[in-house]
């Protein structure tokens, strides 16, 4: 053979060798109702098991609390106001036609590439992978039915505009675990494990639970005590009174009560029925995880887990995501890769962040268009402080308004367009965001910074 051409195959072969994997792992709807993240009623040892070998965000934000937007946004490394993405139909390609996604970086630098169960929500004609695999979204909802007439039959099913739905969209279900849809997408994501196995890789694993409908198998509903479980507070005597919120802010509770408001007994069961659902993902997160380590993968693999968005459980009377209160903003992430010592990290992100921080991680150029920025700095010094604002941006459904949140490590701002209201939180003191500040004169300088601020950085990230 050439000398000159074994040497090149030698460096190839080293050069692979050096380059690590990415596992993606993406959960729809996760908040940080994480055992990691200090919730005593779930169980979650898979993803404890990770933020246990890795770094804990502790503050990340997603930039749009809804599926379509938060991951055009993610998977571009670009804020909403560039995608030109705010609902769940818009293709990423109408507003950025040639912008590089995440995956199809990783491709054009080498890796051997896939996708397995809901990674985009609007499929991307332009990211073309080795692995496509999507999930069987009729599964669970068919297993709903069955669970409901199981256990819930006085939930009859109501006509509705697309057919008919329940108003309680969760039951515990006596089928196995092998029946539901992330059980097929954790057994597709390890068949594709084994065949990536032989040189560097890229997967990204959508998982659906804990989205609408809450459906799991019993073992993972009666594991959680729900006697135990604490309903964040409707009302607060002396704070807020919710009618006197900003029309745009309290959208409807069409994703878990679609019909009727919840009694208390009945959102303590929808909180029990998230929890399970989030336990019963975490199993199967599991399996993914446990092969990964079978296939001696685990040390040259970063991991990567985050949720779409975050969710409102009950805050301000809530079951949706879609608003731009701290529970449907706030977002798991966890980061696990080589040379990276375990941690927490307490200062803000953002999700926009993953993809530059994926390009330092695997060693591969920054495209120019992205906006985030690499959090490898946080990564390999505790001590390096995160951003000093996280923005997150919505669209009510109910009032089309457009609204923005600026989250600071104490406060957050809430402005709606069309003089659609301001609010203002202190959560140092007010965790639950129940006593809007920003009518205070001496918040009066505190109100024109935050505007200021998010007048800059829409500015600064705003298409083209």
């Amino acid at each position: 053979m050439n000398r000159l051409l074994l040497i090149l195959l030698l460096l190839n072969a080293s050069l692979q060798a050096s380059q690590p994997n990415v596992l993606f792992i993406i959960v729809d709807d996760l908040t940080t109702t994480l055992s990691c993240y200090g919730n005593t009623h779930v169980h979650t040892p898979a993803m404890d098991a990770l933020a246990a070998r890795g770094v804990r965000f502790d503050h990340a934000y997603t930039q749009f609390a809804l599926c379509n937007p938060s991951r055009c946004s993610f998977l571009t490394g670009c804020y909403p106001e560039k995608t030109g993405v705010m609902d769940l139909k818009t293709s990423l390609r109408k507003a950025l036609p040639d912008v590089v996604t995440l995956p199809q970086h990783f491709k054009d630098h080498g890796y051997t590439t896939g996708r397995v169960g809901k990674v985009f929500h609007v499929a991307d004609p332009k990211t073309k992978l080795d692995v496509e695999l999507g999930p069987a979204l009729h599964k669970d909802s068919e297993i709903l039915i069955e669970a409901k007439a199981e256990n819930d039959p006085d939930d009859k099913p109501r006509a509705k505009a697309k057919g008919e739905g329940y108003n309680r969209t969760f039951a515990a279900s006596a089928r196995p675990a092998a029946d539901f849809t992330d059980y097929q997408i954790a057994d597709d994501a390890i068949a594709t494990l084994d065949g990536f196995k032989a040189k560097p890789f890229f997967l990204a694993v959508g998982f659906i639970r804990p989205h609408t409908p809450y459906v799991a198998p019993k073992a993972f509903f009666e594991s959680i005590d729900k006697t135990q479980l604490t309903l964040p507070p409707f009302y607060r005597v002396g704070g807020e009174v919710l009618t006197q919120l900003p029309q745009s802010s309290l959208r409807p509770n069409n994703n878990v009560f679609r019909y009727a408001e919840p009694t208390r007994d009945e959102a303590r069961d929808a909180l029990q029925a998230y929890l399970a659902s989030t336990s019963f993902v975490d199993s199967q997160i599991g399996r993914v995880l446990a092969r990964l380590e079978e296939l001696k993968l685990s040390d040259n693999t970063v991991v990567v887990l985050t949720g779409d968005h975050g969710y409102q459980l009950g805050e301000h009377g809530l079951w949706a995501k879609q608003t731009l209160f701290e529970g449907a903003n706030h977002v798991p992430l966890l980061i696990a890769a080589p040379d990276v010592k375990p941690g927490t990290r307490v200062g803000l992100v953002e999700q926009v962040d993953i993809y530059p921080t994926l390009c330092d991680l695997a060693g591969l150029p920054k495209p120019k268009h992205l906006q985030g920025r690499s959090l490898k700095p946080m990564l390999d010094d505790p001590t390096a402080k995160g951003r000093q604002i996280a923005i997150s941006t919505m669209v009510a459904p109910h009032t089309k308004l457009t609204g923005h949140s600026v989250r600071t490590d104490a406060f957050r701002y809430i402005v709606w367009e069309q003089n659609g209201g301001e609010l203002l939180y202190d959560l140092r003191n007010d965790p639950d965001e129940l006593h809007n500040l920003a009518a205070q004169p001496a918040q009066a300088d505190r109100m024109n910074r935050m505007s200021e601020r998010l007048a800059a950085h829409l500015k600064a990230v705003s298409a083209p």
